[in-house]
């Protein structure tokens, strides 16, 4: 197995969401492509943060076998204050991956020109995300994780779909979010996860069918996950903590 959940306990406690998962159980063959698929107030951010190691469970285990990207693509690792390149120089040297040819990939597939050199706060949003989205992809990892495949300008959307097939070919593919179009199109299982139970489809339609029945619920965003400092905070049990 690349990744699974055995017998997993969390409490999730993200914002307005509060939940909890017991005795959750999922297995990411090697070289599998899977979706976990869940509306907003399944709290899959949760469970990415396991998967990724990010958070522990509250009982239970998670047991990684390869190695794993981070859920791309997420842009927490860049220096808004600095160019695209220098933010690629840092992961190509915390990867400990050929700088050179690192930046020659990055270029290669971004054909980003000289906003590459552009300070990121700078970088018009599609920019950004197809920077942060190939970064990602150029490291050889043997699991990549991805919570939304909506990148760069529409008018290269093909041509990152090309770029997910071939990944898929060499390496396990695990898509976690509601994007049901591509999790049809790239997956060939699925777990969907509702009211803190995550049941797993062989049949990619049944599974679809299964999600688009989960009714969505109106989850407001009250501001605390917008601010890291305060993240820990939401997970506070307050009342049990007074003497």
């Amino acid at each position: 197995m690349s990744i699974e959940l055995r017998d997993v306990t969390k409490k999730v406690r993200l914002g307005p969401i509060r939940l909890t998962y017991e005795n959750l159980n999922i297995n990411v063959p090697d070289g599998s492509s899977v979706a976990l698929l869940g509306r907003k107030e399944a709290g899959l951010d949760a469970i990415t943060k396991l998967i990724c190691a990010a958070d522990a469970p509250d009982s239970g285990r998670v047991i990684r076998s390869h190695s794993i990207s981070w859920p791309i693509p997420s842009a927490s690792f860049v220096a808004s204050h600095l160019p695209l390149i220098a933010n690629a120089r840092f992961i190509a040297r915390l990867y400990e991956v050929d700088e050179k040819a690192y930046l020659a990939q990055l270029e290669e597939y971004g054909r980003f020109g000289d906003a590459l050199h552009t300070v990121v706060k700078n970088c018009p949003a599609e920019i950004r995300s197809l920077f942060c989205f190939l970064c990602g992809i150029i490291l050889p990892f043997d699991q990549y994780i991805f919570t939304s495949l909506s990148v760069g300008p529409k008018s290269e959307r093909g041509r990152i779909g090309e770029m997910v097939d071939d990944l898929r070919q060499r390496a396990g593919f695990l898509l976690i979010g509601q994007d049901v179009k591509s999790a049809q199109a790239y997956c060939s299982q699925a777990y969907i996860f509702d009211q803190g139970v995550a049941t797993h489809y062989d049949d990619m339609e049944a599974a679809i069918e299964h999600f688009s029945s989960i009714e969505e619920k109106d989850v407001e965003d009250d501001g605390f996950m917008a601010d890291p400092e305060l993240e820990d905070l939401v997970n506070v049990d307050f009342q049990n903590a007074l003497p």
